[in-house]
């Protein structure tokens, strides 16, 4: 599983613990690459945790997130990321 090469293995192992095996494989790296690139872009600290609570947000289109992100972004304000590092829940819009 391509995960464990973006995740620590607590974090690995929790994934595996908390999704199904299927919806695992069914996955697609190069859009979940092009998710993480964003997230790193906008400079998350917490991709991890993200991943962890918020897989789903890594089988949407590379557009629809990074304009879910810019949307958070007008909402929060500049310190977007560390008012959504502080309540994840916040991520529950772009989906």
């Amino acid at each position: 599983m391509f995960l464990s090469k973006y995740l620590n293995e607590f974090y690995y192992e929790q994934v595996l613990d908390n999704y199904d095996d299927d919806y695992l494989n069914t996955l697609d790296e190069d859009n979940f690459i092009k998710i993480y690139h964003l997230f790193q872009k906008y400079n998350f600290y917490f991709i991890e945790d993200i991943i962890l609570n918020y897989l789903e947000l890594f089988t949407l289109d590379s557009t629809e997130v990074e304009e879910g992100i810019m949307k958070l972004k007008d909402k929060l304000g500049d310190n977007f990321v560390n008012i959504i590092g502080n309540n994840m829940i916040y991520l529950t819009e772009i989906i």
